[in-house]
């Protein structure tokens, strides 16, 4: 696969696992969503108790990469469903 750039494909690698991570939903059949996402821990890790309310996975709709500034769709318009990992997105 051709990356737009360094930043996308290491942030695309760590998709899943804590800290950021980049990908492509496409569930229920809706238009490709370019997703970067934040995990507050590692999946299976027991979340502490805080007493306050915690986002343990937050998702943000991109449309440029946020690190060279590439249009994100019609960069990788040949590659969605290599890109796909809807099953990370928040609710999938």
């Amino acid at each position: 696969m051709k990356w737009c750039c360094m930043g996308f494909e290491g942030n695309f690698q760590m998709a899943g696992a804590r800290g950021f991570g980049t990908f492509v939903s496409r569930k229920d059949g809706q238009e490709p969503s370019f997703i970067l996402q934040h995990r507050a821990v590692d999946p299976g890790v027991v979340v502490p108790n805080s007493g306050h309310p915690l986002s343990l996975v937050s998702d943000i709709h991109i449309q440029f990469c946020p690190w060279c500034g590439v249009k994100l769709r019609d960069f990788y318009k040949g590659s969605l469903a290599e890109l796909d990992r809807s099953n990370l997105a928040v609710g999938g």
